[in-house]
């Protein structure tokens, strides 16, 4: 060894020792490590009983090679050792950690048995399923728990012998006795600890002959008729993604379970990819944006096998690289399956609106933000990272043109294929691929926080709708455009600029009950399914704002019974009508037609699940009829748990409510993230917002436990679905005096709080 080779790892071991033992996995342990091990493996062994309430146990060896001798950290949270078998002295359970002290060079074996914690394994009365991301295997078995230690995995289940299981792998071995049923499954792929999955309980299964294989737990036959179509979704996916990249599907094989309330819309476990259902299996007479969410997702997923999967972040600040890849391709990839859509259009109004949402508070945060640890990863996530990133990389490939763009990133993939790689590797990878200075552009797009403003204009800005930010008008450029966006010949300009007027009206510049009435008059017109859709939450969002109907109700009860427009809009316009009315005629007939179904549209069965919840709060006399009734007419077991969990929110009793709000608070009763957000919505319901003002302060104080026991989404939606039902001053100096009460916030989690409550606190 030269002598500067003797020094680095000098250096290395001495890092080693005075790496400090703390909660979480801090950056500094993750670049230790990540210098130290490496060919790391996992055997892993869980019992899981039939009863939910029941404790599972696990065991797991883990083996690596060892750069050095000293002392390695192994995480582990929250649940029990039993035992560990390993060359270490006196190993030391402490912070969240498993210390393994005095460890040779070289390859180490560590066996531990261990109880595991119960909220990553998602367990329901007959089926259970993993999510580990962003940080959540360490809550499951002891591991290295950081995205550049990838590893393969041999998993062995002892499950109830009427269950079915899937994993990252194929099942290859099976043994039955006394009742039980031990899978064991062949060596995974290569990949990091937040993709290791396996689902397992009461599953049916669709198999088709390429391969692909589904798990669900639908019972409705007009929903399972749709099994074809997703599975040709998938197929067309991975063939377009396997030619754009020129690389073949990076891993064995590619199955999916469809989950009942899951908590995401996906998530992209390779070859145990986790769906929800409700994405999924689309009602009756689907809505352009539902189909078109439905192939999103499947896209998104999917060119997730090769952008995430086989080549990952080295660590969760460049999480919004896998997450930003993943949506430019899947609306790239989506095209050709509807040729007749306005993708210009659709790309606005799915990656502009949701971006300006979080991008325009307070809590704004760069693409690529900093994270020194990775308890804190999931709170990197959010609109921003969805949504404003696919912005900024479509400015990328058009930067470099469509050639030079696939050519850089399958030289990018076929780098660093397998492995980790950063933002700035890809920087450096595309500059060879223009003379633009991508560096800078960089630093101003993803490091650099904030919604743009540009100039004050007279004209109509941003028609072609390619442009992000806010364009504040003169009063005259706005009464041009309250006036003529009805008369827009393009779908795309009267999208953006309904969004520009609304801009505008939240910095002061437009009456809301002025653009209300425009945007109504739209909609008597609009034959555009997306441009509608977004013309109707904007209604719903300025009925918030402005804090009375304005004729909202006339409008939407118009509006669906109107047979000059395409159905589905009348569709979401009546769907839009359930959550805003108020007045008592409203609800009567809303109610004779949940109590005889509708004759002239076309409801599912969550619509009506919807209309009743929302009449018990309009007509709490009627609340145990509506409850019956509606229950009477589910048939699936997991729709009729939904339904048992949220109906309960909007029972006529404060103190029922009262409890069922303390109920919430409970880990234990947040397992189903979906349920739990719907119920608060409802505790939370406009129309009882005086009611609810007591919630607003507890449910404050609980967003730092959700973010330690919930996924990634649920700070968030959380604040949301607590907030979004109060417009009140009073409400509003609540949560001001809260956020005063707590000047040393941890700050990505501030920036969800930040985000949920600016409707609120603009008031």
């Amino acid at each position: 060894m030269t002598r500067i080779g003797i020094v680095l790892s000098a250096l290395v071991l001495a890092a080693a020792c005075s790496v400090k033992v703390e909660p979480g996995v801090s950056r500094q342990l993750a670049q230790e490590r990540s210098e130290r091990i490496s060919n790391v493996r996992y055997e892993l062994y869980f019992s899981i009983p039939e009863a939910p309430d029941a404790a599972c146990t696990g065991t797991v060896t883990v083996a690596f090679e060892l750069k050095g001798s000293g002392p390695v950290q192994l995480d582990f949270r929250s649940g029990m050792v039993q035992n560990i078998n390993c060359p270490s002295k006196t190993p030391e359970i402490r912070d969240e950690h498993i210390v393994l002290k005095g460890l040779p060079k070289g390859r180490n074996t560590v066996t531990i048995d261990f109880t595991p914690e119960d909220a990553p394994l998602n367990r329901h009365k007959d089926y259970l399923y993993t999510l580990l991301v962003p940080e959540r295997a360490r809550t499951l078995f002891p591991c290295f728990d950081q995205p550049d230690l990838k590893a393969v995995f041999s998993l062995t289940l002892d499950i109830p012998e009427q269950w079915t299981a899937m994993s990252n792998a194929t099942a290859e071995s099976q043994k039955i006795e006394n009742g039980r049923k031990e899978l064991h499954f062949a060596d995974s792929d290569l990949i990091s600890t937040y993709l290791f999955a396996f689902v397992a309980g009461r599953w049916e299964e669709a198999a088709f002959p390429d391969g692909i294989r589904i798990l669900y737990r639908e019972s409705d036959l007009a929903k399972l008729a749709q099994l074809p179509e997703i599975h040709r979704q998938i197929r067309f996916a991975l063939d377009w993604m396997e030619d754009f990249t020129s690389i073949p599907m990076p891993f064995q094989k590619y199955e999916c379970a469809i989950v009942p309330g899951f908590q995401f819309g996906g998530m992209e476990h390779p070859g145990c990819i986790l769906y929800n259902d409700r994405r999924m299996f689309l009602s009756a007479n689907p809505t352009d944006a539902e189909q078109l969410s439905r192939t999103d997702l499947i896209a998104h997923e999917t060119a997730h096998m090769w952008f995430g999967d086989a080549v990952t972040m080295r660590w969760f600040d460049d999480v919004w690289t896998k997450e930003v890849f993943a949506n430019h391709f899947s609306a790239w990839m989506t095209r050709p399956l509807y040729p007749e859509m306005d993708f210009r259009l659709r790309d606005f109004r799915s990656f502009n609106l949701p971006a300006y949402a979080e991008d325009r508070t307070a809590g704004s945060n760069p693409i690529r933000q900093q994270l020194d640890n990775l308890q804190d990863a999931g709170l990197v996530y959010g609109n921003i990272v969805y949504d404003k990133a696919p912005v900024v990389m479509r400015m990328l490939a058009d930067t470099l043109g469509t050639d030079a763009f696939r050519e850089g990133m399958r030289e990018y993939l076929s780098t660093y294929l397998g492995g980790n790689a950063t933002w700035p590797e890809l920087i450096d990878i595309l500059d060879n691929y223009t003379s633009a200075d991508l560096k800078r552009w960089s630093h101003r797009w993803v490091e650099e926080s904030g919604m743009p403003e540009y100039p004050e204009t007279d004209g109509l800005p941003n028609l072609d709708a390619l442009g992000y930010g806010y364009y504040p008008m003169t009063p005259a450029a706005l009464e041009k455009a309250l006036s003529c966006v009805v008369s827009l010949p393009e779908a795309c300009a009267r999208l953006s600029t309904q969004a520009n007027l609304y801009e505008n009206m939240l910095h002061g510049r437009v009456e809301p009950l002025r653009l209300a009435d425009c945007i109504g008059n739209l909609l008597e017109v609009e034959k555009n399914p997306l441009v509608a859709a977004s013309a109707l939450s904007y209604l719903a969002d300025i009925w918030s704002v402005a804090g009375q109907p304005f004729s909202i109700e006339d409008r939407l009860l118009a509006l669906s019974h109107n047979l000059a427009l395409p159905e589905q809009i009348r569709l979401q316009a009546f769907r839009s009508l359930m959550h805003v009315f108020t007045r008592l005629e409203t609800a009567e007939e809303l109610y004779a037609l949940w109590l005889e179904r509708a004759p002239w549209l076309t409801l599912s069965e969550d619509d009506y699940t919807t209309l009743a919840l929302e009449l018990a709060v309009r007509l709490p006399e009627r609340y145990e009829l509506l409850r019956d009734t509606q229950r009477a007419r589910i048939a699936n077991s997991d729709r009729l748990a939904r339904f048992d969990f949220i109906f309960p929110s909007v029972h006529p009793s404060k103190e029922v409510r009262d409890k069922v709000f303390a109920s919430l608070l409970e880990p234990k009763n947040r397992v189903t993230e979906p349920w739990v957000l719907e119920s608060l919505r409802f505790l939370n319901h406009p129309l009882r917002q005086d009611e609810a003002i007591g919630y607003i302060i507890p449910g404050l104080d609980e967003v730092r436990e959700i973010q330690r026991t919930g996924d990634i989404f649920f700070p968030k939606n959380w604040a949301v679905a607590l907030l979004s039902g109060h417009r009140s001053p009073e409400a509003a100096a609540l949560v001001r005096d809260w956020l005063a009460a707590n000047p040393s916030y941890p700050p990505l989690l501030l920036n969800k709080i930040l985000q949920a409550a600016d409707p609120l606190l603009r008031q």
